[in-house]
């Protein structure tokens, strides 16, 4: 393992800010570190494939036009009423959580969101190749229930209240055009990067409506037909 992907693992283990990148890394590169990186931090294996960065608006911060590719750690997973402690800068996504198999077809989808969190020393290292070396972000993730695949999800509309105040609605199409969209281009991005896809792989898709500040509360998720889950973020 290079000393700098030791670096950024311990940086993601403790909530601290990223070290400092050396200069030119290419996406490539960045993909390259991240394996080393998120394998540090999850010894015990990946539950999946997160896509960050999905929003044109926050493309355009980065320099890039496509979204990032990020492995989500095993250990990260959580399930409805988990209590998360608070951690400064800490984000919440609002995401659907899709289930394929090892030929990357889609089987099933849920109800998904991830609490995000990546810092940077100095704000010339926030490129898109070392965001992507820092694993896109992920840290912990929360799922509900499965549901059989459909073919459309046109008709859903996620809500994300906190303490009964509705705080992001947005149309489960809004990251990525949609689910069906999703699996396509995770899969072929994730094929282009080397990134393993067994059976039972769970793909995120990014966030639908806001990327929000993960403040002290409780907090319900409601995604229509695809159900409700709920989390507490403590202090």
């Amino acid at each position: 393992m290079s000393a700098l992907a030791e670096q950024i693992a311990e940086a993601i283990r403790s909530h601290q800010p990223l070290p400092a990148f050396p200069k030119g890394l290419s996406l490539t590169d960045g993909y390259d570190i991240q394996l080393e990186v998120a394998t540090l931090v999850a010894p015990n294996g990946f539950a999946g494939i997160k896509a960050g960065i999905t929003s044109e608006k926050l493309q355009a911060i980065f320099g890039i036009d496509h979204a990032l590719l990020g492995r989500l750690y095993r250990h990260g997973q959580l399930k409805t009423g988990a209590i998360i402690p608070l951690i400064k800068t800490q984000l919440i996504e609002c995401e659907i959580g899709i289930i394929v198999d090892n030929e990357g077809q889609p089987v099933s989808a849920g109800l998904a969101l991830e609490f995000a969190f990546a810092a940077f020393l100095s704000p010339s290292d926030a490129t898109a190749p070392n965001l992507t070396a820092g694993n896109v972000a992920a840290d912990k993730f929360l799922t509900g229930v499965q549901h059989p695949w459909r073919k459309s999800y046109d008709d859903i509309i996620i809500r994300l209240y906190r303490n009964d105040a509705l705080i992001n609605e947005a149309p489960i199409t809004e990251s990525l055009g949609g689910p069906a969209n999703a699996v396509t281009w995770i899969v072929q991005e994730a094929k282009r990067f080397n990134f393993e896809i067994p059976d039972n792989t769970l793909l995120m898709t990014g966030a639908c409506g806001q990327v929000l500040p993960a403040l002290p509360g409780s907090y319900r998720a409601d995604y229509g037909d695809l159900g409700e889950i709920n989390f507490t973020i403590s202090e």
